[in-house]
Order: C-alpha cells, then sequence, then structure tokens
C-alpha cells in the first residue's frame, strides 16, 4: 500500500479529538510500514509539535477565525455554520492549500485521504480526487471519520461509532455513494490496542472508591472545575480523583489551584493514554466524545455531560445503552449540586454502578481500530484458529445478528443477550462441542466455526461457520473450514464425519463447502443442501 494522507485538525475550540483518533489510526497503519502524512491548520493549539514527533506533518496556513462561535450580532452559531466557521475558509480554498503542501513536499499521490474534520465532506474529496491520480490512473480512495451524519462525502469508506442502535436506519444511506462501505457503532472505534488488551484483566465496577475526571484535552467550558466543587461534598472527600488535561488547556493553571484545595487529588497533563488511569477508577466524568469508547471498553461507566452541541445525541444514546448518566448542566443553575446529587446517589446504590459497568461490555470489545486497518489494508498475515474464550460472549451476539447472518440462518429473528448467554455458556461448558474463532497474525477475529456431537462415540459432527462482514469475499471460509477440520481430527479423533446444512440460497456458504472439498448430497428437505466430509489428521 503507498501513502496514506490525514486530514484533521486540532485547536483551542475544536479540541484535540479528531486529531488523537487520526494518530491512532496512524500509528497503526505505520506498524504494517505504511507511510503516514498529515495536512493540519496551523492554530493555537493545533498539536502539529506532538505529530510531527512520530509522523510528517504539512502544516497548512493560519487562516482568520472569529473570536466566539457567534455572528456579529452575537447569536450563537450552530450546525453546519459553526463547523464551517472553524475551518476558516472555503472547502476549495482548504484543498487547494493541501494540493500546494502536497506538491511542494514532492510527495506522490496518496493511495488513501482520511477525513476528519466537521468542516469538510464532499466538495473537498471531490476536489482532491479530480486532481489526485495514482499510476494506474485512479483517484485516491476515501476514508470518512465522522459522527455528525449532516453532509454529504464522496467516500470509499465511512467510520461513525457513535451509532449505538445497529436496528437504526442508516443516516449515511443518502449521504454516500452506494459502494461505499460504513462502519457504524462502537465495534470501529478507533481506539489504542491497549484497551481491547486490558478490557479481560479488569473487574467490573462494582463500589465507587476512584473518580476520572476527563472532559477533553481542551476543556474550554472548565468542566473539570465543576466536576472538582462537586467532588468537594464532605461525604465525597473519601474518593480518590484524577483530573486529566491536555498541555494546551486554557484552564490549566487554575485545575493546578483547584486540585491543592482537595485531599486525595492529582492532575495529569497531557498524558499519552487514559488507559491506566481508566483501568483503576471507578465511575468517570466527562463528555461525550471519543474517550466514551474508551471508557465502555474498560467498562468503565460515567456521568456524561454534553460538552457540545454534536455530543448530545451521543450522550442520550449512552444512557439509553445503560453505560452512562446524561447530565446537561448548561441549564442547570447550579451544575455542582446535580453532579454532587448523581455521586451521593452511587456511592448509596452501588447496584447501580455494576449495572452500568456491565452494561459497558456489551458495547463492543474495543478493536475498531485493527477493523477499519482491515479493511484498508485486508488481515495481518498468519491465520489461525483459537478456542472460544468466555469475554467473547459479545463477539459471538454480534456476528450471530449481523443482518447478513440472520437471512442466511435457519430461523431469521433477532437472538437476544439473554437467549445467547444461555447458548454460549453452555457450549463453553460442554464436551460434546467445539468452538473456534479464526484470528489474523494480529488476533484481530474473522470468523467463528462451531462442531457438535450428540456423545463421545457420536461420529457425525455438526458444523456452523461464519465469518465477520469485513472479511467476507477474501477466499477465507474453505480456509475456516479446512482449519477447523483439523481441529475436529486433533480434538476427537480422525474418523469424524463433518456436515452442514445451508440454505439453497446461500450460494456463498454452499461455494465454500464445495472449495473445502465436501461433498453435496440428497437435499434432507426442501431449500436445503446437505455437504459432508471426513475429518482427518492427514492434510
Amino acid at each position: 500500500m503507498g501513502l496514506v494522507v490525514f486530514r484533521c485538525d486540532a485547536s483551542v475550540r475544536i479540541g484535540s479529538g479528531h486529531v488523537m483518533r487520526c494518530r491512532t489510526l496512524a500509528r497503526a497503519l505505520s506498524r504494517r510500514a505504511v507511510e503516514c502524512v498529515f495536512l493540519c491548520r496551523r492554530r493555537p493549539g493545533d498539536l502539529i509539535a506532538l505529530l510531527e514527533t512520530e509522523f510528517r506533518v504539512l502544516p497548512l496556513p493560519e487562516s482568520p477565525l472569529p473570536l466566539r462561535d457567534c455572528h456579529s450580532g452575537g447569536e450563537l452559531l450552530s450546525g453546519r455554520e459553526l463547523y464551517t466557521s472553524w475551518l476558516g475558509c472555503t472547502e476549495e480554498e482548504d484543498a487547494k492549500e493541501c494540493l500546494a503542501a502536497l506538491a511542494e513536499a514532492r510527495l506522490p499521490p496518496p493511495a488513501w485521504l482520511v477525513l476528519d474534520h466537521y468542516g469538510l465532506a464532499a466538495p473537498w474529496q471531490q476536489y482532491m480526487q479530480a486532481r489526485l491520480r495514482l499510476e494506474d490512473g485512479s483517484a485516491p480512495a476515501v476514508l470518512a471519520l465522522d459522527d455528525l451524519a449532516d453532509r454529504a462525502h464522496q467516500a470509499n469508506v465511512l467510520v461513525d461509532a457513535n451509532r449505538l442502535d445497529p436496528t437504526a436506519p442508516d443516516p449515511y444511506r443518502d449521504q454516500v455513494p452506494e459502494a461505499c462501505t460504513t462502519l457504524l457503532g462502537p465495534a470501529y472505534a478507533l481506539l489504542d490496542p491497549l484497551y481491547p488488551r486490558l478490557q479481560p484483566l479488569l473487574p467490573v465496577s462494582s463500589q465507587l472508591t476512584r473518580v476520572l475526571v476527563f472532559f477533553g484535552g481542551m476543556d474550554t467550558a472548565n468542566h473539570s472545575a465543576v466536576a472538582l466543587e462537586a467532588l468537594s461534598h464532605p461525604r465525597l472527600l473519601h474518593l480518590a480523583v484524577d483530573v486529566v488535561v491536555g498541555a494546551a488547556a486554557p484552564h490549566r493553571a487554575d485545575l493546578e489551584n483547584r486540585v491543592l484545595q482537595r485531599p486525595n487529588t492529582c492532575l495529569h497533563v497531557g498524558l499519552p493514554s487514559l488507559a491506566g488511569l481508566m483501568a483503576r477508577a471507578d465511575l468517570a466524568l466527562g463528555a461525550a466524545g471519543t474517550a466514551s469508547w474508551e471508557r465502555t471498553c474498560l467498562g468503565l461507566p460515567c456521568l456524561v455531560v454534553p460538552v457540545a452541541e454534536n455530543q448530545q445525541q451521543g450522550a442520550r444514546a449512552l444512557e439509553a445503552a445503560g453505560v452512562a448518566r446524561c447530565m446537561n448542566l448548561e441549564a442547570e443553575a447550579d451544575p455542582p449540586a446535580i453532579l454532587q446529587a448523581a455521586l451521593l446517589e452511587l456511592l448509596e446504590f452501588p447496584d447501580a454502578l455494576l449495572a452500568m459497568s456491565e452494561a459497558c461490555l456489551q458495547l463492543g470489545d474495543g478493536r475498531g481500530l485493527a477493523r477499519v486497518v482491515t479493511v484498508l489494508l485486508g488481515p495481518a498475515p498468519g491465520l489461525r484458529l483459537r478456542p472460544a474464550l468466555s469475554n467473547d460472549l459479545w463477539l459471538y451476539h454480534w456476528w450471530v445478528n449481523d443482518p447478513q447472518v440472520r437471512r442466511q440462518s435457519f430461523n431469521s429473528d433477532p437472538i437476544s443477550l439473554a437467549q445467547h448467554r444461555r447458548w454460549f455458556t453452555g457450549r463453553l461448558s460442554s464436551g460434546q462441542a467445539l468452538l473456534r474463532v479464526l484470528e489474523d497474525g494480529e488476533g484481530l477475529p474473522l470468523g467463528q466455526i462451531r462442531f457438535e456431537r450428540a456423545s463421545e462415540t457420536d461420529a457425525r459432527v455438526v458444523i456452523g461457520f461464519s465469518l465477520d462482514r469485513l472479511a467476507r469475499g477474501r477466499g477465507l471460509a474453505p480456509l475456516l473450514l479446512e482449519l477447523g477440520l483439523a481441529e475436529v481430527a486433533r480434538c476427537w479423533g480422525d474418523g469424524c464425519e463433518a456436515y452442514g446444512e445451508v440454505l439453497a440460497d446461500n450460494p456463498a456458504s454452499c461455494s465454500a463447502f464445495l472449495r473445502a472439498g465436501f461433498l453435496e448430497g440428497p437435499p434432507p428437505r426442501p431449500g436445503v443442501r446437505c455437504f459432508s466430509k471426513t475429518a482427518s489428521s492427514v492434510s
């Protein structure tokens, strides 16, 4: 794969989230030997110096911005007007400056353009694609990172981790080309690999002893100060508190003074990762941005405060999912008192904290970064099977409710978590079931295969398998079947006859069985095809 160019900005007004999640993706691509370059506009708090410690950055000239997010008459900007004002120029002007910077740097046309900016969309993407050509004459592909769903994108892939309801209509359906791959939901959140590694090691939160306060790297409205005031209630002073801000946060000095006035309180500035503090905390007070998915990955409940208009919907969705309580403080006369009441309630009723922590773990496994990289580069070499584990519960539930899997199942009804939990735990503990997960060379789960038999002496084994949507169309199903049969022979001995039944209108699975050397037998009933093969340790 060739060059990948990122277009994202940070500033005191915009915050740091766009740049930080792009940096996470760039790090992952770099680990697979992909060159990454950033295009960022100079602004106070632009984080360009931070990026330059790891990547080449082509700075764009600073453009004039209004001093406040409002019209000249004083009324506040909102929606597209607000986000366009953050850009400081037109989309075409921005694209021209990007092209000039790339030309001056004598860089080849990128294979991918990654866009993470509320002020840019289809006009910018189309302008760039029309003027950049790869050696084969094609235009660069576009990966759009978004969570607004308020404008069109000329994208090949679009990622929005904030869509919590998998049954809701795709909000981007009319905003992207028909061929665009939309990756929606926390399963695609761009988290540092440390988070999914920590997830299975941490207990759920069951008692409130330590609180993490983080409202983004900039925290321009100083919500951290409100949180500290709330946590200064006499009945809350025993709680240990960690406060985190970025090095460029405008209220850093104020927070340094405030933490000195409260016992058991520490201020952390410019941390490379929040994973360590999140792992220690029982509750977070924070915003509804990218950190939401870091928290849920580690089972950390939150009193979530929407700090911007675009966070309102996400905060309400987190509350509806049972992982947070939405605290709309702007309309409150006494915001610290509102937070205090919620904190005291969780202190008195720890079962509520436990329920939120458990619900967090049903929103994803934290491997969104690896999934997005797989879309761009394909699976990492070194495919293998591993046994399914108890902490694969969410993964199997996500897979089994994949729309395509449900359509191709004999019973197409969605499967509830309670129903799935009973099935999954029963199969894991059964000596007559083998559950295996197909992983790539970096440990990303790509699919599953299951074998079941009636008893130890039964040589007839039933097969069930499925591939993650990102693994389909890559010719992996026959390999999954072959690896699975080798597992049957290893665990249950040679001679087991494995068979699978497939709906006749599921040509992909039928083809996979045939390509893996299975023989087709007589149809057991109308509309169903049956395939079988004897498992052997000899390949």
